[in-house]
C-alpha cells in the first residue's frame, strides 16, 4: 500500500513523481500555503498541500485539508481515502473506519480503500471482521501480491500460522516473479517486506532451514548481509 500512497501524494503535491528532500516538501508546502490564503475555495490545492504534509508526516494538517475538502464534496474519493490514512495514523481508529466505510459505500470495488479497512480493523482487534474484508480482497484481486499479504497479516494476529505462511508464500511468488521481469537478482521493498514476515513465521513454526532460505533469498538478490545480521542471529536459537 506504501508504495501507492507514495505515488499517487506526489503527484498531487508536485505533479511529478520524483525524489523529494524533506525541505522541499516544506517548501511546496509553504508555497501551496500562500496560494490557498490567496484562492481558500480553491480545493485542488487543498489536495496538493494535503499530498504534501502526508509526506511530512503531518497528519493533523492533511486531516484539516481533507476535512475542509469534504465539508465541500463530502464523496471526494481521494478526500475520503487519505483523510482515513490520516485518521489511522492519529490513531483515531473509529474516523478511520468511517472514512473508508463510506469511500466503500461510493467505490465498493476500492481495494486500496478495503485494504486500509481491513489494517484499522486488525488494530482495533476486530479479527473476524478484518479476516472476511481480507477474504474478499484476495477474491477481488487474486493475482495481486499484496492481497495475500494482507490477509497473511490478519491470519498472524489470529493465531492462523499454517494459512499466514501459505499466504505470504503466495505474495512472494507473485511480487518474485513481476520483479525478476524488470530486474533480475534484485528485490524491491515489498518482497523484501514479505521475505522478513515469512521468516518471523517460519520461526514461530521452528522451521529454521526456511527461515535461513528467506534470508539468503535476500541477500542473493542485493540485500546487504550486514542489514540482516540480527535476523541470522535468531536463528541460533532453540
Amino acid at each position: 500500500m506504501k508504495r501507492y500512497i507514495i505515488s499517487l501524494t506526489l503527484l498531487l503535491c508536485v505533479g511529478t513523481v520524483g525524489a523529494q528532500t524533506q525541505q522541499e516538501w516544506r517548501d511546496s508546502v509553504s508555497v501551496l500555503s500562500q496560494m490557498i490564503e490567496r484562492n481558500p475555495r480553491d480545493l485542488t490545492l487543498r489536495l496538493r498541500k494535503a499530498a504534501c504534509n502526508i509526506e511530512l508526516g503531518q497528519w493533523q494538517y492533511a486531516l484539516d485539508e481533507y476535512t475542509y475538502v469534504l465539508e465541500t464534496e463530502p464523496k471526494n474519493m481521494t478526500a475520503l481515502y487519505y483523510r482515513g490514512y490520516a485518521n489511522h495514523h492519529l490513531g483515531r481508529l473509529s474516523f478511520a473506519r468511517k472514512d473508508y466505510e463510506v469511500l466503500l459505500a461510493v467505490a465498493p470495488l476500492n481495494s486500496h480503500a478495503l485494504m486500509g479497512l481491513i489494517m484499522v480493523n486488525l488494530e482495533d482487534k476486530r479479527f473476524t471482521q478484518a479476516f472476511d474484508d481480507a477474504n474478499r480482497l484476495v477474491e477481488q484481486l487474486p493475482e495481486t501480491a499484496e492481497t495475500y499479504a494482507v490477509r497473511a497479516e490478519v491470519e498472524k494476529a489470529m493465531g492462523m500460522i499454517e494459512a499466514a505462511i501459505e499466504d505470504i508464500e503466495k505474495a512472494i511468488s507473485i511480487e518474485d516473479a513481476v520483479v525478476k521481469k524488470k530486474y533480475p537478482n534484485s528485490v524491491d521493498d515489498d518482497i523484501t517486506s514479505y521475505q522478513l514476515t515469512a521468516f518471523a513465521l517460519y520461526i514461530q513454526k521452528h522451521q529454521k532451514d526456511k527461515a535461513k532460505a528467506a534470508l539468503d533469498y535476500l541477500v542473493e538478490n542485493g540485500v546487504p548481509r550486514a542489514a540482516l545480521v540480527d535476523y541470522y542471529a535468531m536463528l541460533n536459537f532453540k
